[in-house]
């Protein structure tokens, strides 16, 4: 009888330490509002999934959410879901939690978008302000995703002008140097990932992403952080 006490007590405690394992999911997404009609936009289902909820009701989450316009710093929204442990938590309770969550980040993603004309788009700006938040988490999983074409267009640098569209295709090396020189505090972090998502509809546009992507998986390789593109979420990548 003492037997079987003793591996029911530790197999609680080995429950019990799973269970106290920091398994914080941390989803950011960054939306361009400088354009009206961008193929792929932000799925609330898709982004959803991302929290892994039908594998772990109990693990804890965080949703961010912000617009990329022509200002370099926007508000964010900002919800979570505190970790609970399975031994001790109530399961409807829980599922109740968890549903009302999934809600608040519908609600975010789905909210009347700003109609407002933009004439510059602040792109990589933002998206540094977004990756010194999430690096201030040395624990959790952290993906950012940006939904945009990733077209500068700043008194810094701007894809609509001719010098700038030269460093780009012919000295990118030089450029990469401009930007990284706007990234000063990014450190290293294999648990933040980076997922641009984008879909060009012309073969102008193609041609200029490629050239903005290629610039991107530099800068990103020498900032230690992890990059992927992809046109929608649905895609593997």
């Amino acid at each position: 009888m003492k037997k079987y006490i003793y591996i029911m007590v530790i197999g609680l405690m080995l429950s019990a330490c799973a269970d106290s394992e920091n398994t914080n999911t941390v989803i950011s997404v960054l939306e361009d509002m400088t354009e009206t009609d961008f193929v792929a936009i932000p799925d609330a289902k898709e982004i959803i999934t991302q929290f892994g909820y039908e594998k772990n009701l109990w693990s804890s989450a965080t949703f961010r959410y912000g617009r990329i316009n022509s200002l370099i710093h926007n508000s964010r929204d900002l919800i979570s879901l505190g970790q609970e442990k399975a031994l001790l938590g109530n399961e409807l309770e829980r599922r109740r939690l968890v549903a009302n969550f999934n809600k608040d980040v519908e609600d975010i993603l789905n909210k009347p978008k700003d109609s407002s004309t933009y004439n510059h788009s602040s792109i990589w700006l933002p998206i540094v302000e977004e990756l010194k938040v999430l690096q201030k988490d040395s624990i959790s999983k952290c993906k950012l995703y940006v939904f945009s074409d990733l077209q500068e267009n700043t008194r810094w640098f701007s894809v609509f002008r001719v010098a700038d569209i030269h460093l780009l295709e012919s000295q990118r090396d030089a450029l990469v140097k401009m930007f990284l020189g706007k990234s000063q505090g990014i450190m290293p972090s294999k648990f933040i990932e980076v997922i641009v998502v984008y879909q060009p509809k012309t073969i102008a546009e193609d041609e200029l992403f490629q050239k903005l992507k290629q610039l991107y998986v530099q800068l990103f390789s020498s900032l230690g952080i992890s990059i992927k593109f992809t046109a929608n979420l649905n895609s593997k990548i």
